[in-house]
Protein backbone atom coordinates (compact mmCIF):
# COMPACT_ATOMS: atom_id res chain seq x y z
CA UNK A 1 0.00 0.00 0.00
CA UNK A 2 1.46 3.22 -0.99
CA UNK A 3 1.86 5.89 2.23
CA UNK A 4 -1.18 8.39 2.44
CA UNK A 5 -3.22 5.02 1.26
CA UNK A 6 -7.29 4.67 2.90
CA UNK A 7 -7.93 2.17 4.29
CA UNK A 8 -11.30 0.36 3.63
CA UNK A 9 -12.16 -2.46 6.39
CA UNK A 10 -9.99 -4.19 8.85
CA UNK A 11 -11.71 -7.22 9.90
CA UNK A 12 -9.61 -7.22 13.99
CA UNK A 13 -10.22 -3.82 15.00
CA UNK A 14 -11.95 -0.93 13.52
CA UNK A 15 -9.55 2.06 13.08
CA UNK A 16 -11.87 4.21 15.01
CA UNK A 17 -11.08 1.82 18.31
CA UNK A 18 -7.26 1.69 17.33
CA UNK A 19 -6.88 5.69 17.34
CA UNK A 20 -8.50 6.26 20.33
CA UNK A 21 -7.17 3.52 22.68
CA UNK A 22 -4.06 4.83 21.34
CA UNK A 23 -4.69 8.72 21.92
CA UNK A 24 -6.21 7.93 25.61
CA UNK A 25 -3.08 5.65 25.97
CA UNK A 26 -0.76 8.92 25.32
CA UNK A 27 -2.84 10.87 27.35
CA UNK A 28 -2.48 8.97 30.64
CA UNK A 29 0.52 7.57 30.42
CA UNK A 30 2.37 11.02 29.39
CA UNK A 31 -0.23 12.40 32.32
CA UNK A 32 -0.37 15.42 29.66
CA UNK A 33 3.24 16.13 30.67
CA UNK A 34 3.74 18.66 28.13
CA UNK A 35 0.80 20.68 28.58
CA UNK A 36 -1.46 19.89 25.88
CA UNK A 37 -4.99 18.22 25.81
CA UNK A 38 -2.81 16.22 24.31
CA UNK A 39 -29.97 5.68 15.25
CA UNK A 40 -30.84 3.45 12.89
CA UNK A 41 -34.20 3.15 11.06
CA UNK A 42 -36.63 0.58 11.65
CA UNK A 43 -35.85 -2.23 9.41
CA UNK A 44 -38.58 -4.25 7.38
CA UNK A 45 -39.95 -7.83 8.60
CA UNK A 46 -37.87 -9.36 5.78
CA UNK A 47 -34.55 -10.15 6.75
CA UNK A 48 -32.46 -12.39 4.16
CA UNK A 49 -30.44 -15.22 5.38
CA UNK A 50 -27.17 -14.29 6.37
CA UNK A 51 -25.18 -14.30 3.16
CA UNK A 52 -22.21 -16.20 1.71
CA UNK A 53 -19.23 -14.03 1.73
CA UNK A 54 -17.13 -13.61 -1.28
CA UNK A 55 -13.58 -13.90 -1.24
CA UNK A 56 -11.39 -11.24 1.02
CA UNK A 57 -7.67 -9.85 0.31
CA UNK A 58 -5.75 -11.44 3.13
CA UNK A 59 -2.20 -12.07 3.04
CA UNK A 60 -0.59 -15.65 2.74
CA UNK A 61 2.62 -16.75 4.53
CA UNK A 62 5.19 -15.50 2.22
CA UNK A 63 2.73 -13.40 0.43
CA UNK A 64 3.90 -9.97 -0.98
CA UNK A 65 0.81 -8.27 1.74
CA UNK A 66 2.15 -6.84 4.81
CA UNK A 67 0.24 -6.38 7.80
CA UNK A 68 -2.85 -3.69 7.50
CA UNK A 69 -2.61 -4.00 3.91
CA UNK A 70 -5.54 -7.15 3.01
CA UNK A 71 -8.35 -5.40 1.49
CA UNK A 72 -12.16 -6.36 0.89
CA UNK A 73 -13.34 -6.57 -2.86
CA UNK A 74 -15.47 -4.48 -4.52
CA UNK A 75 -14.97 -0.20 -5.56
CA UNK A 76 -13.60 1.98 -2.53
CA UNK A 77 -15.28 5.06 -1.63
CA UNK A 78 -13.01 7.19 -3.62
CA UNK A 79 -14.23 5.11 -6.08
CA UNK A 80 -17.74 5.96 -5.45
CA UNK A 81 -17.38 9.16 -5.21
CA UNK A 82 -15.75 9.22 -8.67
CA UNK A 83 -19.00 8.10 -10.22
CA UNK A 84 -20.95 11.31 -7.98
CA UNK A 85 -23.44 13.43 -10.08
CA UNK A 86 -22.73 16.47 -8.33
CA UNK A 87 -19.49 18.34 -7.05
CA UNK A 88 -18.06 16.40 -4.24
CA UNK A 89 -17.12 18.05 -1.55
CA UNK A 90 -13.57 18.84 -1.13
CA UNK A 91 -13.41 17.25 2.08
CA UNK A 92 -14.14 13.76 1.22
CA UNK A 93 -11.37 13.99 -0.74
CA UNK A 94 -9.09 14.34 1.99
CA UNK A 95 -8.34 10.87 2.89
CA UNK A 96 -5.57 9.37 5.27
CA UNK A 97 -4.30 6.36 7.01
CA UNK A 98 -1.41 5.21 8.38
CA UNK A 99 -1.31 1.22 10.08
CA UNK A 100 -1.63 1.56 13.55
CA UNK A 101 -1.22 -2.27 14.50
CA UNK A 102 -3.74 -5.22 15.10
CA UNK A 103 -4.07 -6.33 19.12
CA UNK A 104 -6.55 -7.13 21.81
CA UNK A 105 -7.39 -4.20 24.14
CA UNK A 106 -7.43 -5.41 27.70
CA UNK A 107 -10.52 -6.26 29.39
CA UNK A 108 -9.74 -3.72 31.82
CA UNK A 109 -10.21 -0.72 29.69
CA UNK A 110 -13.57 -1.07 30.09
CA UNK A 111 -14.57 -2.55 33.10
CA UNK A 112 -11.94 -1.32 35.65
CA UNK A 113 -12.53 1.72 38.48
CA UNK A 114 -9.19 2.47 38.43
CA UNK A 115 -8.82 2.88 34.88
CA UNK A 116 -12.33 5.25 34.72
CA UNK A 117 -10.56 6.85 37.73
CA UNK A 118 -7.53 7.75 35.36
CA UNK A 119 -9.55 8.65 32.50
CA UNK A 120 -10.96 11.41 34.72
CA UNK A 121 -7.97 12.42 36.07
CA UNK A 122 -6.07 12.88 32.60
CA UNK A 123 -8.44 12.77 30.03
CA UNK A 124 -12.17 14.00 30.72
CA UNK A 125 -10.48 17.02 32.72
CA UNK A 126 -7.68 17.84 29.67
CA UNK A 127 -9.98 17.19 26.64
CA UNK A 128 -12.41 19.55 24.60
CA UNK A 129 -15.83 18.13 25.15
CA UNK A 130 -19.04 19.61 23.64
CA UNK A 131 -21.15 20.63 26.78
CA UNK A 132 -24.99 21.95 24.82
CA UNK A 133 -25.42 23.87 21.89
CA UNK A 134 -25.71 27.83 21.69
CA UNK A 135 -29.39 27.74 21.05
CA UNK A 136 -29.86 26.11 24.51
CA UNK A 137 -28.49 29.10 26.61
CA UNK A 138 -29.87 32.23 24.10
CA UNK A 139 -30.88 34.66 26.60
CA UNK A 140 -28.82 36.03 29.76
CA UNK A 141 -28.80 33.52 32.66
CA UNK A 142 -29.96 30.82 30.13
CA UNK A 143 -27.41 27.94 32.00
CA UNK A 144 -26.40 23.93 31.16
CA UNK A 145 -25.16 22.19 33.51
CA UNK A 146 -22.89 19.69 31.92
CA UNK A 147 -21.26 17.04 33.99
CA UNK A 148 -18.79 14.70 32.98
CA UNK A 149 -17.02 12.44 35.22
CA UNK A 150 -16.91 13.64 38.87
CA UNK A 151 -16.91 17.27 37.10
CA UNK A 152 -19.71 19.66 36.88
CA UNK A 153 -19.84 22.86 35.22
CA UNK A 154 -22.49 26.07 35.09
CA UNK A 155 -22.47 27.13 30.97
CA UNK A 156 -24.33 30.36 31.01
CA UNK A 157 -24.83 32.94 28.19
CA UNK A 158 -23.60 36.59 29.09
CA UNK A 159 -25.10 39.77 28.92
CA UNK A 160 -22.80 40.64 26.21
CA UNK A 161 -23.58 37.63 24.51
CA UNK A 162 -20.44 35.54 25.57
CA UNK A 163 -20.73 32.26 26.92
CA UNK A 164 -18.67 30.78 30.30
CA UNK A 165 -18.30 27.98 31.93
CA UNK A 166 -17.89 28.12 35.71
CA UNK A 167 -17.79 25.38 38.02
CA UNK A 168 -20.87 24.30 39.09
CA UNK A 169 -19.71 24.67 43.37
CA UNK A 170 -20.16 26.81 45.99
CA UNK A 171 -16.25 27.83 47.00
CA UNK A 172 -17.52 28.01 51.38
CA UNK A 173 -18.61 24.12 51.61
CA UNK A 174 -18.53 23.16 48.18
CA UNK A 175 -22.07 22.26 47.60
CA UNK A 176 -23.77 22.04 44.02
CA UNK A 177 -25.25 25.48 43.13
CA UNK A 178 -27.59 23.93 40.28
CA UNK A 179 -28.74 20.65 39.76
CA UNK A 180 -31.19 21.41 36.32
CA UNK A 181 -30.99 23.70 33.40
CA UNK A 182 -32.52 27.21 32.99
CA UNK A 183 -32.50 30.19 33.71
CA UNK A 184 -32.17 32.56 36.56
CA UNK A 185 -30.23 36.08 37.26
CA UNK A 186 -27.70 34.55 40.06
CA UNK A 187 -26.20 31.39 41.37
CA UNK A 188 -26.89 31.12 44.96
CA UNK A 189 -26.23 28.00 47.29
CA UNK A 190 -28.79 25.93 48.70
CA UNK A 191 -26.61 25.84 52.08
CA UNK A 192 -25.41 28.71 52.94
CA UNK A 193 -27.04 30.95 50.65
CA UNK A 194 -23.85 32.40 49.48
CA UNK A 195 -24.42 33.98 45.47
CA UNK A 196 -22.68 34.62 42.36
CA UNK A 197 -23.80 36.85 39.66
CA UNK A 198 -24.38 35.13 36.42
CA UNK A 199 -20.83 36.75 35.52
CA UNK A 200 -19.28 34.59 37.89
CA UNK A 201 -18.64 37.57 40.51
CA UNK A 202 -19.82 37.14 44.53
CA UNK A 203 -22.49 39.47 45.09
CA UNK A 204 -24.15 37.98 48.12
CA UNK A 205 -22.66 36.88 51.58
CA UNK A 206 -24.49 36.56 53.91
CA UNK A 207 -23.01 37.46 57.54
CA UNK A 208 -20.25 38.82 56.11
CA UNK A 209 -18.65 40.00 59.62
CA UNK A 210 -18.02 36.71 60.07
CA UNK A 211 -15.55 36.51 56.96
CA UNK A 212 -13.43 39.60 57.36
CA UNK A 213 -10.98 37.90 54.69
CA UNK A 214 -13.49 37.94 52.08
CA UNK A 215 -15.66 40.58 52.58
CA UNK A 216 -12.49 42.57 51.92
CA UNK A 217 -11.38 40.79 48.51
CA UNK A 218 -14.38 39.38 47.11
CA UNK A 219 -13.22 40.34 43.99
CA UNK A 220 -10.88 36.95 44.21
CA UNK A 221 -13.78 34.87 45.42
CA UNK A 222 -15.64 34.73 41.83
CA UNK A 223 -16.67 31.08 40.51
CA UNK A 224 -13.22 29.64 38.89
CA UNK A 225 -13.98 29.00 35.37
CA UNK A 226 -13.65 26.44 32.79
CA UNK A 227 -12.06 26.88 28.74
CA UNK A 228 -15.07 27.78 26.26
CA UNK A 229 -15.16 27.58 22.68
CA UNK A 230 -17.68 28.21 20.28
CA UNK A 231 -17.84 26.46 16.71
CA UNK A 232 -20.49 25.50 14.11
CA UNK A 233 -23.57 26.60 17.43
CA UNK A 234 -21.80 24.13 19.18
CA UNK A 235 -20.63 25.11 22.32
CA UNK A 236 -16.99 23.39 24.05
CA UNK A 237 -15.67 23.19 27.10
CA UNK A 238 -12.25 22.03 28.79
CA UNK A 239 -11.22 22.33 32.51
CA UNK A 240 -7.27 22.18 31.74
CA UNK A 241 -6.38 26.11 31.78
CA UNK A 242 -3.52 24.95 29.84
CA UNK A 243 -4.81 23.74 27.33
CA UNK A 244 -4.31 23.16 23.52
CA UNK A 245 -7.00 25.75 21.49
CA UNK A 246 -9.92 23.86 20.22
CA UNK A 247 -8.74 25.73 17.13
CA UNK A 248 -5.86 23.66 16.24
CA UNK A 249 -7.13 20.61 18.74
CA UNK A 250 -9.83 19.92 16.51
CA UNK A 251 -8.46 21.38 13.44
CA UNK A 252 -9.27 19.09 10.32
CA UNK A 253 -12.82 19.20 11.65
CA UNK A 254 -13.40 22.34 11.84
CA UNK A 255 -11.78 22.72 8.53
CA UNK A 256 -13.90 19.28 6.86
CA UNK A 257 -16.75 21.33 8.12
CA UNK A 258 -16.32 24.59 7.42
CA UNK A 259 -15.57 24.22 3.64
CA UNK A 260 -17.72 21.66 2.68
CA UNK A 261 -20.91 21.09 4.46
CA UNK A 262 -23.11 23.69 5.93
CA UNK A 263 -22.69 22.88 9.73
CA UNK A 264 -23.53 26.38 11.15
CA UNK A 265 -26.73 26.84 9.43
CA UNK A 266 -28.93 23.83 11.58
CA UNK A 267 -31.03 23.35 14.50
CA UNK A 268 -31.90 20.50 16.57
CA UNK A 269 -35.14 19.11 15.45
CA UNK A 270 -34.45 16.26 18.35
CA UNK A 271 -32.41 15.90 20.97
CA UNK A 272 -32.34 12.93 24.10
CA UNK A 273 -30.13 11.66 26.39
CA UNK A 274 -30.03 8.06 27.67
CA UNK A 275 -28.28 6.07 30.30
CA UNK A 276 -27.11 2.93 28.82
CA UNK A 277 -25.59 -0.29 30.63
CA UNK A 278 -22.56 -0.46 29.13
CA UNK A 279 -18.68 1.52 29.41
CA UNK A 280 -18.96 4.54 27.21
CA UNK A 281 -16.16 3.09 25.00
CA UNK A 282 -18.27 -0.04 24.45
CA UNK A 283 -20.90 2.65 23.09
CA UNK A 284 -18.86 5.05 20.98
CA UNK A 285 -17.38 1.61 19.11
CA UNK A 286 -20.51 0.64 18.47
CA UNK A 287 -21.52 3.86 16.37
CA UNK A 288 -18.03 4.07 14.67
CA UNK A 289 -17.85 1.20 12.85
CA UNK A 290 -19.46 -0.92 9.64
CA UNK A 291 -18.25 -4.49 11.13
CA UNK A 292 -21.47 -5.42 12.53
CA UNK A 293 -23.59 -4.59 9.50
CA UNK A 294 -23.07 -8.20 8.22
CA UNK A 295 -24.27 -9.97 11.33
CA UNK A 296 -26.57 -6.92 13.00
CA UNK A 297 -27.82 -5.53 10.16
CA UNK A 298 -28.29 -7.75 7.49
CA UNK A 299 -31.40 -7.02 5.60
CA UNK A 300 -29.03 -3.63 3.99
CA UNK A 301 -25.84 -5.86 2.53
CA UNK A 302 -28.05 -5.29 -0.79
CA UNK A 303 -27.29 -1.50 -0.85
CA UNK A 304 -24.42 -0.84 1.93
CA UNK A 305 -20.86 -1.09 1.00
CA UNK A 306 -20.11 -1.84 4.50
CA UNK A 307 -16.92 -3.75 4.27
CA UNK A 308 -15.75 -0.80 1.98
CA UNK A 309 -16.27 1.57 4.62
CA UNK A 310 -13.34 4.47 4.59
CA UNK A 311 -11.56 4.65 7.89
CA UNK A 312 -9.35 7.87 7.61
CA UNK A 313 -6.81 9.39 10.43
CA UNK A 314 -4.55 12.43 9.88
CA UNK A 315 -1.24 12.82 11.50
CA UNK A 316 -1.62 16.44 11.46
CA UNK A 317 -5.14 16.50 13.15
CA UNK A 318 -4.59 13.16 15.45
CA UNK A 319 -8.06 14.10 17.58
CA UNK A 320 -9.80 13.84 14.59
CA UNK A 321 -10.92 10.60 12.54
CA UNK A 322 -13.85 9.89 10.00
CA UNK A 323 -15.80 6.68 8.76
CA UNK A 324 -17.53 7.24 5.75
CA UNK A 325 -19.93 3.99 4.32
CA UNK A 326 -21.49 4.24 0.77
CA UNK A 327 -24.97 3.72 0.27
CA UNK A 328 -26.65 2.78 -2.91
CA UNK A 329 -23.85 -0.13 -3.53
CA UNK A 330 -24.28 -3.52 -2.63
CA UNK A 331 -22.05 -5.11 0.10
CA UNK A 332 -18.93 -7.25 -1.16
CA UNK A 333 -20.21 -10.02 1.27
CA UNK A 334 -22.74 -11.04 -0.97
CA UNK A 335 -21.04 -13.21 -3.63
CA UNK A 336 -24.07 -12.87 -6.23
CA UNK A 337 -23.70 -9.60 -8.54
CA UNK A 338 -26.94 -7.61 -8.26
CA UNK A 339 -28.74 -6.00 -11.25
CA UNK A 340 -29.06 -1.99 -10.58
CA UNK A 341 -32.69 -2.41 -10.24
CA UNK A 342 -32.33 -4.86 -7.60
CA UNK A 343 -30.18 -2.48 -5.80
CA UNK A 344 -32.52 0.42 -5.87
CA UNK A 345 -35.96 -2.25 -5.19
CA UNK A 346 -33.48 -3.27 -2.06
CA UNK A 347 -32.81 0.34 -0.90
CA UNK A 348 -36.51 1.85 -1.57
CA UNK A 349 -37.97 -1.38 0.19
CA UNK A 350 -36.22 -0.41 3.79
CA UNK A 351 -35.92 3.13 3.35
CA UNK A 352 -39.49 3.77 2.08
CA UNK A 353 -41.32 0.48 2.19
CA UNK A 354 -41.77 0.07 -1.19
CA UNK A 355 -42.54 -2.85 -2.55
CA UNK A 356 -39.95 -4.71 -4.80
CA UNK A 357 -41.03 -4.11 -8.45
CA UNK A 358 -43.14 -1.16 -7.76
CA UNK A 359 -41.04 1.53 -7.64
CA UNK A 360 -38.86 3.07 -9.82
CA UNK A 361 -37.70 0.95 -13.01
CA UNK A 362 -33.78 1.78 -13.86
CA UNK A 363 -31.53 0.27 -17.10
CA UNK A 364 -28.76 -2.30 -16.78
CA UNK A 365 -26.49 0.38 -16.71
CA UNK A 366 -27.98 2.68 -14.25
CA UNK A 367 -26.05 3.97 -11.69
CA UNK A 368 -28.10 2.82 -8.60
CA UNK A 369 -25.98 5.49 -5.89
CA UNK A 370 -27.30 8.32 -8.83
CA UNK A 371 -30.51 7.28 -9.01
CA UNK A 372 -31.37 6.48 -5.28
CA UNK A 373 -30.00 10.38 -4.68
CA UNK A 374 -32.13 11.62 -6.68
CA UNK A 375 -35.24 10.22 -5.16
CA UNK A 376 -33.62 11.36 -1.81
CA UNK A 377 -33.32 15.03 -3.35
CA UNK A 378 -37.04 15.08 -4.66
CA UNK A 379 -38.27 14.11 -1.38
CA UNK A 380 -36.10 15.84 1.14
CA UNK A 381 -35.90 19.41 -0.55
CA UNK A 382 -39.72 20.23 0.09
CA UNK A 383 -39.81 18.20 3.64
CA UNK A 384 -36.82 20.40 4.67
CA UNK A 385 -37.79 24.11 2.79
CA UNK A 386 -34.16 23.82 1.20
CA UNK A 387 -32.70 24.05 -2.61
CA UNK A 388 -30.60 20.45 -2.51
CA UNK A 389 -29.94 20.35 -6.45
CA UNK A 390 -26.40 20.96 -6.06
CA UNK A 391 -25.83 18.71 -2.85
CA UNK A 392 -23.60 15.74 -3.82
CA UNK A 393 -25.20 12.25 -4.16
CA UNK A 394 -22.90 11.49 -1.26
CA UNK A 395 -23.99 13.72 1.09
CA UNK A 396 -27.44 13.04 0.54
CA UNK A 397 -26.87 9.43 0.80
CA UNK A 398 -24.04 8.05 1.98
CA UNK A 399 -23.08 7.80 6.45
CA UNK A 400 -20.65 9.67 6.98
CA UNK A 401 -19.32 10.07 10.52
CA UNK A 402 -16.53 12.40 12.29
CA UNK A 403 -14.82 12.00 15.60
CA UNK A 404 -13.43 14.39 17.99
CA UNK A 405 -11.41 12.69 20.37
CA UNK A 406 -12.60 11.82 22.95
CA UNK A 407 -16.92 11.58 22.40
CA UNK A 408 -18.06 13.72 20.40
CA UNK A 409 -19.48 12.50 17.12
CA UNK A 410 -21.24 14.94 14.19
CA UNK A 411 -22.33 13.37 10.80
CA UNK A 412 -22.19 15.07 7.56
CA UNK A 413 -24.48 15.67 4.87
CA UNK A 414 -28.04 15.09 4.80
CA UNK A 415 -28.72 11.46 4.93
CA UNK A 416 -27.85 10.99 8.05
CA UNK A 417 -28.40 14.34 10.32
CA UNK A 418 -27.27 13.40 13.76
CA UNK A 419 -24.91 14.30 16.37
CA UNK A 420 -23.86 11.88 19.37
CA UNK A 421 -22.26 12.80 22.50
CA UNK A 422 -20.78 10.37 25.49
CA UNK A 423 -20.30 10.52 28.90
CA UNK A 424 -19.09 8.15 31.38
CA UNK A 425 -21.96 6.82 33.49
CA UNK A 426 -21.49 6.31 37.85
CA UNK A 427 -19.54 3.42 37.09
CA UNK A 428 -17.81 2.01 34.57
CA UNK A 429 -20.47 -0.29 33.13
CA UNK A 430 -22.78 2.40 32.70
CA UNK A 431 -22.70 5.74 30.46
CA UNK A 432 -24.71 8.34 28.73
CA UNK A 433 -25.70 8.95 25.46
CA UNK A 434 -27.00 12.17 23.79
CA UNK A 435 -28.50 12.34 20.32
CA UNK A 436 -29.51 14.83 18.35
CA UNK A 437 -30.79 15.17 14.70
CA UNK A 438 -30.39 18.33 13.09
CA UNK A 439 -31.97 19.97 10.15
CA UNK A 440 -30.92 23.01 7.95
CA UNK A 441 -32.64 26.06 8.76
CA UNK A 442 -35.29 26.54 6.32
CA UNK A 443 -34.87 29.20 3.69
CA UNK A 444 -37.34 30.78 4.97
CA UNK A 445 -36.13 30.81 8.52
CA UNK A 446 -39.53 29.82 9.74
CA UNK A 447 -40.16 26.78 12.07
CA UNK A 448 -36.95 26.57 12.87
CA UNK A 449 -36.94 26.10 17.16
CA UNK A 450 -34.41 23.49 19.03
CA UNK A 451 -35.95 20.74 20.15
CA UNK A 452 -35.99 20.25 23.90
CA UNK A 453 -34.11 17.32 25.68
CA UNK A 454 -35.79 14.46 26.55
CA UNK A 455 -33.96 12.12 29.49
CA UNK A 456 -34.49 8.09 29.50
CA UNK A 457 -33.25 6.36 32.20
CA UNK A 458 -31.67 2.71 31.93
CA UNK A 459 -35.12 1.09 31.64
CA UNK A 460 -36.57 3.36 29.41
CA UNK A 461 -36.26 2.87 24.91
CA UNK A 462 -35.08 5.35 22.76
CA UNK A 463 -38.61 4.89 21.19
CA UNK A 464 -40.12 6.79 24.42
CA UNK A 465 -38.45 10.02 23.30
CA UNK A 466 -40.90 12.39 21.41
CA UNK A 467 -39.91 12.01 17.22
Amino acid sequence: MEPGATARYSFSLSRSVILLMAMKSALIQGKLGDGRASCSSGAPERRPEMPRTGSQSVPEPGGSLRPGEARSPGPSMQELLDADTRAVPVALRDHGYSYRGSSDVPRSRYTSPEFAALEAEYMWRATWQVACREDEIDKTGDHVVYDVADESLIVTRQADGSIRAFHNSCLHRGTRLRNDDGRVGSFRCPFHGWTWGVDGRLTDLPCEWDFPHIAQSAETYCLPEARVARWCGWVFVNLDEGCEPFETYAAKLIDHFDTSFDFANRYATFHAVKEVPCNWKVCMEAFSEGYHVIATHPQILEFAGDANSEYSIWDDSPYVSRFVNGFGVQSPHLSDTLSPQQVVDAYLEFAARTPRGEGVRVGEDANPRAVVAAILRAGMAPRLGVDLDGVSDSEVLDAILYHLFPAFAPWAGLGQPLVYRWRPGRTPDTCFMDVWRLAPIPDSGAGAEPATCTRLGLDQSWKEAPR
